[in-house]
């Protein structure tokens, strides 16, 4: 293996890399053996078959597996031998993979630029005292009764604020189904709160009764296995099951004492404080939202043009699953569009600029992102991709996506640990 790495403006760096016949050869042999082993194909016995028979059932997987192990082998080396850490994915450009040929590639990434970071504790964080929300703390009322409750079946009428319902929900695109989207569900029924979101089955299941069908819509989520439907609106046959309902023991220093509480008003308090807590991390994420924006207007500060790139492919993506959960079209969907890039445009030079000052910040000031944490993450993205992690891993290859992961957690770990650093040195004024 040979490889170059041409360092850029702004940390960008290109890694050009190349691989002989043989160490080629060497990848389609170690795909034929994971193909191989798990298969039986007619006339060989199973993990004895040759390699031509394993190919002509299994080529363009074999190719994607040779390529990524000979992509994942490059990166891993020249990473290390460099002590480089790529702060965003990749654009990878360089096809699949063939045997008896050799095989090159090039991909772009970037890393945190040199230099030192501002002075981010002159930001200013202004946080608003909580107060309960008279419905958040029946909320939470209800909650505590709940657990007293006698449990009913509702035969008739519509299902109401509290009831817990059991539906059986298809899912389907262009009349045809979507797999593991089939089958029962269950719902608890609350009441709408302000900024948060309602979920899609609840609106559908409320006009039901019991035996009757509905129709309602969700997007497909962007980690779908099957990436052709990722970001597509899903039609939903929704069939009411059943209505369970809580009839709640009334309030008072009895009921209260048999749930674990004092008396009555104990109770009540409980409910207050949990209101209470709640506002208080609302303001705390929105207060956070305010000096992540400060951050993204920061001047003086640029980041490199290929997060910028991804930031705003990110967020292309989140506004139009958001637009087409709220069913909220333009007549003219190309035009509706190009709006949304527009405006994704600009938002992305920010949130990028945002990125770079507290990922260096975090570098100055030691906050590191734990390693159990990305890898629960890893886990459960091949989870849902129904991938071993290992699998997963490998197929990320030429995305780069784990690292362009990476980099939005450790992010979000340095903008937690900055606004409580700021926050504490008000405090201490």
């Amino acid at each position: 293996m040979q490889y170059y790495i041409e360092k850029g403006e702004r940390g960008f760096c290109r890694l050009s890399c190349s691989f002989g016949v043989t160490e080629v050869q060497e990848a389609w042999k170690k795909a034929a053996a994971y193909f191989g082993s798990s298969v039986t194909i007619p006339g060989f016995r199973k993990g004895k078959a040759p390699l031509a028979a394993i190919e002509k059932q299994f080529g363009p997987q074999m190719a994607d597996f040779a390529t990524d192990k000979l992509v994942s082998r490059a990166v891993e080396q020249a990473l290390q031998l460099e002590k480089l850490e790529p702060v965003s994915g990749f654009e990878y450009e360089g096809g699949s993979a063939e045997l008896g040929r050799e095989f090159s590639f090039v991909l772009d990434f970037c890393v945190l630029p040199e230099g030192e970071c501002p002075d981010l504790m002159s930001l200013s964080v202004d946080i608003a005292e909580p107060v309960a929300d008279p419905v958040q703390e029946s909320l939470f009322l209800r909650e505590m009764l709940a657990r007293g409750a006698d449990k009913v079946q509702v035969t008739e009428g519509l299902p109401q604020d509290g009831d817990l319902v059991s539906a059986n929900v298809v899912g389907s695109v262009d009349g045809r189904p979507v797999p593991g989207l089939a089958g029962p569900c269950r719902l608890r029924l609350t009441p709408p709160v302000e900024g948060e979101k309602v979920p899609d089955l609840d609106p559908v299941v409320r006009k039901l009764r019991i035996g009757e069908t509905g129709m309602g819509t969700t997007p497909c989520p962007a980690d779908y296995p099957e990436p052709s439907l990722r970001g597509r609106t899903i039609d939903l046959a929704v069939t009411l099951l059943s209505i369970e309902r809580d009839l709640l023991p009334e309030l008072n220093d009895e009921t209260a004492r048999r749930l674990g509480f004092r008396n009555a008003e104990s109770m009540k308090f409980r409910a207050h404080e949990q209101a209470l807590d709640m506002d208080r991390l609302h303001k705390r994420s929105q207060a956070m939202l305010a000096m992540q924006n400060s951050l993204g207007a920061w001047q003086g500060v640029d980041a490199p043009e290929l997060m910028v790139k991804q930031c705003q492919r990110d967020l292309l993506r989140r506004a139009t699953q958001y637009h087409r959960r709220q069913q909220n079209f333009d007549p003219d969907f190309v035009a509706g569009m190009a709006k949304m890039r527009a405006e994704t445009a600009v938002a992305a030079i920010r949130r990028a600029r945002a990125r770079v000052l507290l990922l260096l910040w975090a570098r100055e000031n030691g906050v590191e992102l734990p390693k159990n944490e990305l890898d629960a993450v890893l886990r459960g993205r091949a989870a849902r991709q129904n991938k071993l992690p290992d699998d997963y891993l490998l197929s990320a290859s030429r995305s780069g996506e784990v690292f362009e992961l990476r980099a939005a957690m450790h992010e979000e770990k340095a903008l937690y640990a900055l606004f409580d650093a700021i926050k504490a040195s008000r405090a201490a004024e």
